[in-house]
């Protein structure tokens, strides 16, 4: 069976060289933070962990918009915790259902290269029609590049946050995220300005429910 997903690969930029200088002990501790944020991404925006790659991952997504806003989620908390910074290559397109778990692509291949190719803190996406990023995240030109294996040259943009100058972003207070308040929503149904700070509806109904449950309890 044929169907359209998005991939991603991440990677620690520089592990081994870590591991060596500061031994077997604190790279585990490093990679545990990384795996423990990248799971918590995974399962806020519905993407799937395929598989652990040593000091990386494999993601992959249904969901357009998923796999950007995951992988942006964990450059973002990694920054503020890791002392090793990440990397991301991110290809969508069709791919074969394989053994019933497994996928079989070359956008697949394509995602890795680009992981390969992305810099330190840098998120690398094939330009695809369904390849798209949520409201507070941007895109920009990155160029075209080559990917052996593929006929034709590769069109690549860079993804981030959405950020409008001069102006300072609100946290949101569920996934952690500065988002641009020219786009922030607040709870449905709610009014005060304050509120207005969540990157979702999803994050801004977790923390509906959540402050629902501290009332009851109190």
């Amino acid at each position: 069976m044929r169907v359209d997903r998005c991939f991603a690969f991440i990677d620690l930029c520089g592990f081994s060289a870590y591991t060596e200088e500061h031994g077997d002990e604190e790279a585990v501790s490093v990679l545990s933070m990384m795996r423990s944020v990248v799971r918590r991404a995974a399962d806020r925006r519905g993407v799937r962990v395929m598989k652990w790659l040593g000091d990386g991952a494999m993601l992959s997504g249904a969901e357009r918009g998923s796999i950007a806003a995951a992988t942006l989620e964990i450059r973002h908390h990694l920054g503020g915790a890791s002392p090793l910074d990440v990397r991301v290559g991110i290809c969508r397109g069709p791919v074969l259902v394989f053994d019933g778990d497994d996928y079989v692509g070359s956008v697949i291949n394509v995602a890795a290269r680009l992981c390969d190719r992305a810099g330190p803190g840098q998120l690398l996406m094939a330009e695809h029609p369904d390849a798209t990023v949520p409201s507070w995240a941007a895109t920009r030109p990155f160029g075209t590049i080559e990917v052996p294996g593929l006929t034709r040259s590769l069109v690549v943009r860079e993804v981030d946050m959405r950020r409008t100058p001069d102006v300072t972003p609100v946290m949101d207070p569920v996934c952690g995220l500065p988002i641009d308040p020219a786009v922030a929503v607040a709870p449905a149904g709610v009014e005060a300005e304050h509120l207005r700070c969540f990157c979702s509806s999803t994050c801004a109904e977790h923390w509906g429910r959540a402050s629902a449950r501290r009332v009851r309890v109190a």
